[in-house]
C-alpha cells in the first residue's frame, strides 16, 4: 500500500516521529520521566472513543475536531479512503508494548465481519492515539519511505 506524502502529512509524520523519539529517550537520565507521558486509563479510553466517534462521522485522521482539552490526534495509515465505522465497542485495556493499549471491536462499512483493532495512547496534552501497526512502525523506525521520483528527461 502506498501512502501519500504531501507536505501536510510529511510534517505530521515528522512531529509524530519526534514525539516517539522524545518518549523513547525520556528514561535516559537519572530519573525515569516516562510516566509523565502516560495518561490515566479513563483519559486514554476517552481519547480512543473520541477517535472512533470521529471515524464514525467520516472525519479524517489527524486532529479530532470538537475535543477541547486535551487535544486528541489520531494516527491510522491503514484506513482505506471512504472507509467508515458503522459501530464499535471498546473492549478495554489490554497488554501491549506500551502502557495504554486498548482493544476495539469495529464493524466497518463494506465488510461483513467485525475487525479487532488495537490502539495505543501516549501523551498528556495532546494525546496521540496510534493504531497498533503505526505505533510499531514508528517505534522501530520502519515507516514507509517516499518513493524516489525518476528524473524526467529534458527535450534532447
Amino acid at each position: 500500500m502506498t501512502v501519500a506524502c504531501d507536505p501536510i502529512h510529511r510534517g505530521l509524520s515528522f512531529r509524530v516521529a519526534l514525539l516517539v523519539t522524545c518518549l523513547n529517550s525520556c528514561g535516559c537520565g537519572e530519573f525515569d520521566r516516562s510516566s509523565q507521558f502516560i495518561p490515566s486509563v479513563t483519559v486514554a479510553e476517552s481519547a480512543v472513543k473520541a477517535g472512533m466517534e470521529a471515524w464514525k462521522k467520516g472525519e479524517p485522521v489527524g486532529l479530532v475536531q470538537g475535543v477541547k482539552k486535551p487535544a486528541v490526534h489520531v494516527v491510522d495509515s491503514h484506513r482505506q479512503p471512504g472507509q467508515q465505522v458503522i459501530s464499535y465497542e471498546i473492549l478495554g485495556e489490554v497488554p501491549g508494548n506500551a502502557p495504554r493499549c486498548f482493544a476495539v471491536k469495529a464493524k466497518l462499512n463494506g465488510s461483513e465481519t467485525t475487525e479487532r483493532l488495537r490502539y495505543i495512547v501516549v501523551g498528556i496534552d495532546p494525546l496521540w492515539v496510534f493504531r497498533q501497526e503505526d505505533y510499531d512502525l514508528l517505534s522501530h523506525w520502519e515507516h514507509p519511505m517516499e518513493e524516489k521520483k525518476k528524473d524526467t528527461p529534458t527535450g534532447e
